[in-house]
């Protein structure tokens, strides 16, 4: 996760092997993922402004959606509410590692009211803002990672730990 950017635009090319690699992460049925690609300075500008959680100096993002209307009639409830946010997860993790071969850098945003998010992207009311991924060029010398954060890992129930080979 990166929050430091260079000015550098994304070259078109490399956001579109962003998206092809997005798009190849799971989804329950096809039809049901969008995403909006994002590169005008000036609504890069306003996101900042307006989705709190977008604290970062990117020069573009991807908007990963869901077409809730579609992803109910094709897959039921269960997949508005559980299965189409693990695929978003998953597009998410396709992006980054693409990221990384593409010599660029990612920041996973989610904090923001949909309302926003679906005013500033003109998204329809049957469409859900899943999650942004600023996308751009990371300085020579970013800050270094933030360290501290551990998992817990069990073997076969929960409290039995796990211990590595």
């Amino acid at each position: 996760m990166h929050r430091q950017f260079t000015d550098e635009p994304v070259p078109r090319e490399l956001l579109d092997r962003m998206v092809w690699a997005a798009s190849r992460a799971q989804q329950t049925r096809s039809g049901i993922r969008n995403i909006v690609v994002v590169d005008d300075p000036r609504l890069m500008a306003t996101a900042r402004q307006v989705l709190p959680g977008f604290v970062n100096n990117a020069p573009a993002m991807l908007v990963h959606c869901t077409d809730l209307v579609a992803a109910e009639k094709l897959a039921g409830r269960a997949c508005v509410e559980v299965t189409t946010r693990l695929d978003a997860g998953a597009a998410c993790a396709h992006l980054a590692l693409m990221a990384q071969t593409l010599g660029l850098g990612t920041c996973t945003v989610t904090s923001w009211s949909d309302a926003t998010a679906r005013a500033l992207f003109d998204l329809p009311e049957h469409i859900r803002p899943d999650v942004t991924v600023a996308v751009g060029f990371v300085p020579p010398s970013p800050p270094r990672a933030a360290r501290g954060f551990t998992t817990a890992v069990h073997h076969n129930r929960f409290g039995e730990e796990w211990v590595n080979a």
